[in-house]
């Protein structure tokens, strides 16, 4: 109950609106060939900065299947992205943003020849997000819509591209 009282509270002093996401992960150029759509589930939260901004927090989890390496079963993705969108005061069914993004990605091994790998070991890059939330559905104490990300991973030899669409409940503290 206390716990429960002071994540409110901290919440509350930081963010105006969380929101849970699920969706899917779809990669661009060279990665379509290397791995599947994967499915995600996030959450985020947004701060009215200004009249005109908001700032946003948003992380999301997928676990992601290789089409050609089989050193992995698999690997673990985790996507945060910070940023400033337009006010929901502008509009109150979109909002566009642009910001930054951490991807952090840690290979579930297979086999023996996967400690070789960067990827067991985990491996994080930057890179900058776009982001555009169309909020469909208003209601009294929660609101119903979908989110949209790319991002551009800034990774070598070639910058990764992910575009990540979901659906959305955004719940305002």
């Amino acid at each position: 109950m206390l716990l429960r009282a002071i994540l409110l509270l901290s919440l509350n002093a930081f963010a105006q609106i969380v929101s849970l996401e699920s969706g899917a992960h779809f990669f661009l150029g060279s990665l379509q060939k290397e791995i599947e759509i994967a499915p995600y589930i996030g959450a985020g939260a947004e701060l009215e900065l200004s009249y005109y901004t908001n700032g946003y927090l948003q992380g999301a989890y997928s676990y992601l299947k290789l089409k050609n390496n089989s050193d992995f079963n698999g690997l673990h993705q985790f996507t945060g992205r910070a940023g400033i969108g337009t006010s929901e005061q502008i509009s109150k069914f979109a909002s566009v943003g642009i910001g930054i993004s951490l991807a952090g990605i840690r290979g579930s091994a297979a086999t023996q020849a996967a400690e070789n790998y960067m990827l067991n070991s985990s491996e994080s890059e930057f890179g900058w997000n776009a982001r555009l939330k169309l909020n469909l559905l208003k209601f009294e104490k929660f609101t119903i819509g979908t989110a949209f990300y790319y991002d551009k991973i800034w990774t070598k030899p070639k910058s990764s591209n992910i575009v990540s669409a979901g659906a959305m409940l955004a719940l305002p503290l």
